[in-house]
Parts: C-alpha cells; sequence; structure tokens
C-alpha cells in the first residue's frame, strides 16, 4: 500500500515523465518535419520575412507621424503613436503562423503556435485598443487649451480604468483560449462593477459629468454663464464640482451633474449682448 508521503513524489514524476513525452514528441515531429518539407518552409519563411518587413515599416512610418505631430496632437499623431507600439515578439508570432500555416506543420507543432499567436494577438490587440482610446481622449482634450487642463488631473484616473477595462477582457479571452470556464470570472467582475457603481454612484455621476462638460463643451473656463437668475464666470472645472465666480463678487461652487441638469445659457458666445439700463431724469 502506498503511503500518502509518497504520493507527491509519484505525480511530480508522472508529470515530468509526460513532459519528457511530449518534448521528445515534439523534437521528432520537428524533425521529420524540416527533412519532409524543406521547400515549403523556405518559401513561407520568405514571404514570413515579407509580412515582418511590412509591419516593420508600418511601426517606422508611425514613430516618424508621430514625432512630427505630437506637439499638435492631431489624428495623425494618435495613428502614429498607436503604429509605433507594434511589438517585435507579435511581428515573430506571425511570422511563425505563417510558416506553420504554409508548410503543413505537424499537430502539435501546429497547436503550439497557433496558441502562441493567438497569446500574441490578444496581448497586442488590448496595446493597441489601450492607445487608441487614450489618444482619442487626449486629442478631445488638447484642442482646447482650458478643457486640457481641467482634464489634467482626471487623465491618471482614466488611465487606470481603461487599463483595467482592457487588461481585464484581454485576461479572460486568454483564458478562454486556455480553455477555463470563465463563465464564473465573468460574472464576479458583472457584481464586483456594480457593486462598486452603487457605492459611488455620486463620485461617479459626477466625474461623467465633467467629462460630458469637457467633451461637449458648452461652456469652458473664461466663459460667463447664467443659470437659475445666476449670473457669472467659469474659473475650474473640476472632477465634482465646477466653480464659478459671480457678478456681486462671491464664488459660487456647483456639482457638476447638478449644473448640467440645469438651463445653462453661454452669454459669451453671443453676437451682440443688449442690456436695459434704468436711467432718471429729475423734472426740471
Amino acid at each position: 500500500m502506498t503511503q500518502p508521503s509518497e504520493q507527491p513524489e509519484i505525480v511530480t514524476e508522472i508529470v515530468g515523465a509526460t513532459v519528457m513525452e511530449r518534448m521528445h514528441t515534439l523534437a521528432t515531429d520537428a524533425v521529420s518535419w524540416v527533412e519532409t518539407h524543406t521547400a515549403e518552409i523556405l518559401i513561407s519563411l520568405g514571404v514570413a520575412f515579407v509580412f515582418v518587413l511590412i509591419l516593420s515599416g508600418m511601426r517606422r512610418y508611425g514613430r516618424h507621424l508621430f514625432e512630427q505631430n505630437t506637439s499638435l496632437e492631431t489624428w495623425q499623431s494618435v495613428v502614429g503613436r498607436t503604429m509605433a507600439k507594434t511589438r517585435t515578439w507579435f511581428m515573430f508570432a506571425l511570422a511563425l503562423e505563417i510558416v506553420s500555416i504554409l508548410s503543413s506543420a505537424p499537430g502539435l507543432i501546429h497547436r503550439s503556435i497557433s496558441f502562441l499567436f493567438s497569446l500574441a494577438v490578444v496581448i497586442q490587440s488590448a496595446i493597441w485598443a489601450r492607445s487608441i482610446i487614450l489618444g482619442f481622449v487626449e486629442h478631445r482634450t488638447r484642442t482646447d487649451e482650458s478643457s486640457s487642463e481641467a482634464l489634467g488631473s482626471a487623465m491618471k484616473l482614466i488611465r487606470v480604468l481603461v487599463t483595467f477595462g482592457v487588461v481585464a477582457i484581454a485576461g479572460i479571452v486568454v483564458l478562454d483560449n486556455l480553455n477555463v470556464d470563465v463563465t464564473g470570472l465573468v460574472a464576479g467582475l458583472g457584481i464586483g462593477g456594480i457593486a462598486i457603481g452603487l457605492a459611488a454612484q455620486g463620485i461617479f455621476s459626477d466625474l461623467f459629468a465633467a467629462l460630458s462638460i469637457i467633451f461637449d463643451k458648452p461652456f469652458k473656463v473664461g466663459d460667463s454663464v447664467h443659470y437659475d437668475g445666476t449670473f457669472a464666470t467659469v474659473e475650474q472645472i473640476g472632477l465634482k464640482s465646477t466653480r464659478l465666480r459671480a457678478v456681486t463678487g462671491e464664488e459660487v461652487i456647483i456639482s457638476n451633474t447638478n449644473l448640467l441638469d440645469k438651463e445653462i445659457m453661454n452669454l459669451t458666445r453671443l453676437d451682440r449682448r443688449r442690456v436695459t439700463f434704468g436711467i432718471g431724469v429729475i423734472y426740471q
């Protein structure tokens, strides 16, 4: 009868034997594949090299675009920065996948290369998606100096949220490719997100209201606005509240959500302003 203390050693030996057997099978298949498909492998290597050159050229052109438009934050800058984030390991994984398909790689080799290529595609797509989303936010805000200043303190939070979302989606896709049941994980993330959203409902409401003000631009810092009988000048657009200076001199602080719920008249955008003055004249 096997003692309990010996069971871990037996399991380790079985796992080690299985790994060694797989490695031996992989090496044997690789040698046989190279010997029987030498011409196909050479041709596929040439095709893969062309694709790698194309991607390298696109990355180089993206860097050139970004360096030319870095101060303007144009769409060319966003696209160029995204193209410049194409990784070398992604090109290598693509080259291996092309060689595997065109030269009819054996089953175990093909499955291994396909898994590595899928993993590389998911990670590279996550990098591109993060770059595009953050580039879109920066492009929308830096077209106006006041908007950029207003969103400066929020950019760190936006980067964290975007990175977390992209990494979470990429992780779920990778686990799904590994045949891991991600139903419970997705449900847990959904429930956790709902709980956090309910707990910080007011904060997120004001935060998204601030982003709405910056993106939609109903007013900006320095504009004169009128709401609820109050005439004031916008001094600062924060994450939770907006600070205004009333014509009577006092500082008015109002939450972004409450401010957007009101009917706001932007007096700065008037072509001409008409003001009624009352002038008293004595009878003499």
